[in-house]
């Protein structure tokens, strides 16, 4: 198994520019908040061989301690994946089809990274393509400081136009707006105990507000509605 995995990986940094079967992004990448099930990526993998059945294999997983690995090609879903596991599936010549990389991160913070091996099963060393799959998860603050938390209070959730944030500080502090992707897409000063924040300009969709009080960061979600 060892061999195997390891002449597969040399084949990757020779593979020949007129292969025929190719992941499309080669990179695939996903983000979300650690307390989701599971974060996926997508890459879309299109055969133009003569041959019609696959394999692929793990061969290299990096991850934050505790999560766990999982990929659904276009006929299977294989979960708990350790480097040399593989499965088979058919496509046809001229077909395209979905990979799906995932980790769940079990509420851990983190960055986890897979890299797979797909290959015909008659032809190995002339028909086959590298996917990469990158996921990053981060805190939302709730399971790092819940007693914090539970003093935050934001209203009305979901909102429309107004949102109204009320937390005792002691003096002005920075408070910032995230989108599920991890993007800043708005900042406001709170000062006091009650701030009204506009998110009129906001699309629909979640979103986490966050800010440090101290050494402690503290975040909850809304929902921007219609």
């Amino acid at each position: 198994m060892k061999k195997l995995i390891l002449y597969l990986f040399a084949l990757c940094s020779i593979q020949l520019a007129t292969a025929q079967v190719s992941f499309n992004p080669k990179l695939a990448k996903g983000q979300g908040p650690s307390t989701n099930f599971q974060i996926d990526s997508k890459s879309i993998f299109t055969n133009s061989c003569p041959d019609s059945v696959f394999e692929w294999i793990v061969i290299d997983i990096n991850a934050t301690s505790g999560w766990e690995f999982g990929l659904c090609d276009p006929a299977n879903c294989v979960t708990e994946l350790t480097i040399g596991s593989k499965s088979e599936f058919t496509l046809g010549t001229g077909k395209s089809g979905e990979f799906k990389g995932d980790f769940v991160p079990n509420a851990t913070s983190g960055n986890g990274k897979a890299r797979i091996v797909c290959y015909s099963k008659a032809n190995p060393t002339m028909y086959f393509d590298t996917l990469e799959v990158q996921i990053n998860a981060w805190a939302t603050g709730v399971k790092i400081n819940q007693a914090a938390t539970r003093e935050l209070s934001i209203f009305p959730n979901p909102a429309k136009e107004k949102l109204t944030l009320k937390y005792n500080v002691k003096e002005t502090t920075q408070v910032d707006i995230y989108n599920v992707l991890g993007s800043k897409v708005k900042t406001i000063n709170h000062s006091g105990f009650e701030t009204e924040i506009n998110i009129s300009d906001l699309q629909k969709g979640l979103y986490f507000i966050r800010f440090k009080d101290g050494n402690q960061t503290i975040s909850k979600p809304f929902t921007k509605s219609e």
